[in-house]
């Protein structure tokens, strides 16, 4: 008798075992999600990297992204917190030197040809400024300086207007090296 209820034991365990896996099978949902080469680009750089794609979203692991953007990275598991910093910095150019040549002017940017980097400019003069030529060349490695109250950032060429004031450091050869723009 005893054996008896040892094999009705494990019969009924092995049947409520089985049954709670079928029970439980209803409630998954299946996931497709798929890993794929995805080609990051920002204006400077391009690169390949993996990335999930599910449901018409992208997830992109957080550090690839970062470093790829050049932000620093952080983890205060204590709070949580995932803190990202900008890496790049500002560069700035320097002051004219008037003995190498080179002249400061201000004025308005009347015509902007971006293909061939040029400029022309209604000149707006002073008691120090010389006159020179409107149609002004730009360097490859121009920097540019996007300035109110105290906060600077760099811009690109493409960033410019017409209607914008500016000032320009200028090279001997009246190309420029710098220019700053000012609300």
């Amino acid at each position: 008798m005893n054996q008896l209820f040892k094999k009705i034991g494990c019969i009924l365990s092995i049947c409520i075992l089985l049954s709670s896996i079928s029970l439980a099978e209803g409630s998954f949902e299946t996931v497709q999600t798929y890993l794929k080469n995805t080609n990051l680009s920002t204006p400077n750089t391009s690169k390949v990297i993996p990335a999930l794609y599910y449901g018409g979203d992208i997830y992109i692991p957080v550090q690839l992204l970062s470093t790829h953007l050049n932000f620093g990275l952080s983890l205060d598991q204590q709070n949580n917190t995932l803190t990202l910093k900008n890496n790049d910095t500002f560069k700035d150019f320097d002051p004219s030197n008037p003995w190498a040549g080179e002249n400061f002017v201000y004025g308005e940017i009347l015509k902007i040809d971006k293909h061939k980097k040029t400029m022309t400019i209604e000149q707006h003069f002073d008691d120090n400024s010389i006159s020179i030529e409107p149609n002004i060349a730009v360097s490859e490695e121009v920097i540019i300086v996007y300035q109110r109250n105290d906060k600077k950032m760099n811009l690109d060429f493409e960033d410019l207007k017409v209607g914008d004031i500016i000032g320009m450091v200028l090279n001997k050869e009246n190309i420029a090296q710098g220019i700053i723009l000012t609300d």
